[in-house]
Order: structure tokens, then C-alpha cells, then sequence
């Protein structure tokens, strides 16, 4: 039934940053690892078919799993719940791709049967709470972050290309690879690179970072990306070598809905 407990205040966002605040525990899933994220109160899950009690603010997460999980919590969600949504309760960033490509663009026409998702196209448009999933390739898994505030165009760093904007990106995930390395007060720093670029090294599990995208100049409609916002020669990726889609939560269901029609008047 969906709106299976209350839904909170907070958004997905809000509850992202707020385990990211307090986390006791914080790692990455290796593998088929379970993935699991609690905030103030413990939680108990099956991990191998056994109930296992989890602590408060203990999270072992990865990318898609870490959205899917606060959505969860500000939504008041169950499992069934996101199952109603998107099929599977886990989805996969490949699938949440698939889900969003599928999805009409931010401001088009309504669509049947509905995916929960609108697809934006243009980085002016990007605001807190939106999803940038990239897809699956043959040699990557995908990923998936939750994006914490709008895009901000910058001055263009390496790689640079004609016909181009870039902007930086504010975002929380839980990840293995850094956003970049910055000094601990840069703007674009990722919060669990610790030490200097040079000998330091990355607490994987959730924090935030910041990536850039870049758009074409004319039309500002989305193009390619990079992980981060380090100049490098090597770090973009175009859309046809690694697909990625930005969405917006839309008219998620909130009511419990009813397995039976009501009686007639």
C-alpha cells in the first residue's frame, strides 16, 4: 500500500545529506553486498535470510540503493511501495535510466501509465531533488546521485569544446571513486576525500561532491559530462559512450491505494 507510514517534511535530499551528518557508520556494498541506510532509530532487515538489527545512522549503500532508500524514508515508503512505482523494489541505475528516458520532458504531455519521473533537458532547469542516472554500459555498472541544488555555469576548465557551456553540479551519493580532490574549503571539494590529491585517499560510502555537465551553448540542452570538475583531458564522457538522464520526482502517490473499487452510490 503506498503511503505505507507518513510522509515527512524532508525530501529525499534533505534525509540523504541528514544520514550524511550524523552517520556512525558509513561504507560502501561491495558486489551483491545488501544494501541498507537507518537514520535515528534501528532497523531490522534480512541479510541472507536472517534478521539482522541494524544501528541508528548506520548505512552500507551504493549509488542507486542510496536514492531508492531516502526516498523511501521521506516518503514513508515500504518496498511494495517503490515495487508499485518502478517495478522492482531496488531498481537498478540502469533501470532508473530506462525509467526516465522513458518519461515525458519537464513540462510536456501527461503520460499513461505513469512513470513518476520527468526528464530534464536543459541544466537552467536543474534544481534540488533531481536524479542524474547514467546508464550501464558493457564495462560499467551505472550510477545514480541525487542532485542538491541548481546548476551553476563556470569559467571552462579542461576539457573545453567549442559550441559549449559547463556548469557544476552540487550532488550526494554514495560511491567508491571520488568528485574530483579540492582543498578541504573548495566549494567542489568531496567530503570523504581525506589528506592532500597527492597521498590522500577516499572513504567510500555516501558524501557529496559536485560534477559538471556540459550543454550546448544555443539551446543549453543537456550534452555530455565529467565526474567532476577537475580540469583533465581524459574525464568527459559523451552521451553516446556513456548515456546519462537527469529526472524530476513527479505526483508521487502519497494516499494508500485501494486493491478494491469502492461500493456503488
Amino acid at each position: 500500500m503506498l503511503g505505507s507510514a507518513p510522509a515527512s517534511a524532508k525530501d529525499h535530499t534533505d534525509w540523504a545529506l541528514d544520514f550524511i551528518d550524523n552517520a556512525v557508520t558509513n561504507d560502501a556494498t561491495v558486489g551483491d553486498e545488501k544494501c541498507y541506510m537507518t537514520w535515528d532509530d534501528p532497523e531490522v532487515i534480512k541479510i541472507d535470510g536472517e534478521d539482522v538489527e541494524i544501528s541508528p545512522w548506520t548505512g552500507r549503500t551504493k549509488g542507486a540503493c542510496f536514492f531508492v532508500l531516502s526516498l523511501k524514508k521521506a516518503m514513508g515508503y515500504s518496498d511494495d511501495d517503490i515495487r508499485y512505482l518502478w517495478v522492482k523494489s531496488r531498481p537498478s541505475s540502469a533501470e532508473l535510466y530506462d525509467i526516465i528516458n522513458d518519461s515525458p520532458v519537464f513540462g510536456g504531455l501527461e503520460r499513461e501509465p505513469e512513470t513518476y519521473f520527468r526528464r530534464i533537458n536543459r541544466a537552467v532547469d536543474i534544481q534540488k531533488g533531481d536524479v542524474l542516472v547514467i546508464d550501464a554500459t558493457a564495462t560499467y555498472a551505472g550510477h545514480t546521485v541525487i542532485i542538491t541544488g541548481p546548476a551553476k555555469e563556470i569559467s571552462p576548465v579542461m576539457p573545453r569544446y567549442s559550441g559549449t557551456k559547463q556548469y557544476a553540479v552540487p550532488i550526494v551519493d554514495s560511491t567508491s571513486s571520488p568528485h574530483g580532490c579540492f582543498d578541504a574549503g573548495s566549494e567542489y571539494a568531496d567530503s570523504r576525500w581525506q589528506g592532500e590529491c597527492t597521498g590522500g585517499y577516499m572513504a567510500a560510502g555516501a558524501g557529496t561532491g559536485t560534477m559538471r555537465v556540459y550543454t550546448d551553448a544555443i539551446t543549453n540542452h543537456l550534452a555530455g559530462y565529467t565526474w567532476s570538475v577537475t580540469p583533465s583531458m581524459t574525464s568527459y564522457y559523451s552521451p553516446s559512450t556513456r548515456p546519462y538522464r537527469i529526472g524530476r520526482l513527479f505526483k508521487l502517490p502519497v494516499d494508500p491505494v485501494e486493491d478494491e473499487p469502492p461500493p456503488p452510490p
